[in-house]
C-alpha cells in the first residue's frame, strides 16, 4: 500500500513539474498582446520600426523589431534592457545618465543598456562597459 502511495505521488508531482515548465516557457505573442507600456515605448522610442517578433514569459516580454534592435520589458510594459548592433536612440535613457557618459565618451555610441539594481549598465560602440548610478554617477568602466 505504501508503495502504491509513493508511486502516485511521484507521477503527480511529475505531472505537476511538466506543467509548471510549459507555462513557464516563452510564448509567441502578437504585438497588440503586450502591455500598453511596451507598445508606447517602441511607438514612441522607434517609431519607423515594426515589432517581428514578440514573446511573453511569467513575467517579462521580449521584442524583436525589424531593424534587429532587441528589447526586454518587465510584466508591468517598463523596459529592462535594449541592444542592438547599431547605435540605439537615446532618448528613453534618463538625461542625467547620458549626459554622463557623453561627457566622458563623446561621439561614442550606445549599443546596448540594461536596467540594474542601482542604476544602469551601458555597453557602447568603443567596447566599453560603463556602469552608472541613478545619479548619473559613473561608478564602473571597464574594456568589454
Amino acid at each position: 500500500m505504501k508503495k502504491n502511495i509513493k508511486f502516485f505521488i511521484s507521477i503527480v508531482s511529475m505531472m505537476i513539474l511538466s506543467a509548471v515548465s510549459v507555462f513557464a516557457a516563452d510564448m509567441p505573442i502578437q504585438a497588440n498582446q503586450l502591455p500598453q507600456n511596451a507598445q508606447s515605448f517602441v511607438k514612441s522610442n522607434f517609431p519607423s520600426d515594426q515589432i517581428v517578433y514578440a514573446e511573453q514569459d511569467r513575467n517579462s516580454f521580449k521584442v524583436e523589431l525589424q531593424s534587429g534592435v532587441e528589447i526586454d520589458f518587465d510584466r508591468n510594459g517598463n523596459w529592462t534592457d535594449v541592444s542592438a548592433k547599431m547605435p540605439l536612440p537615446t532618448a528613453f535613457i534618463p538625461a542625467n545618465v547620458i549626459k554622463s557618459v557623453n561627457t566622458k565618451y563623446p561621439q561614442v555610441p550606445v549599443l546596448e543598456i540594461s536596467k540594474e539594481y542601482s542604476g544602469y549598465k551601458l555597453k557602447l560602440g568603443n567596447n566599453r562597459e560603463v556602469y552608472v548610478d541613478n545619479n548619473g554617477q559613473i561608478t564602473g568602466d571597464k574594456l568589454d
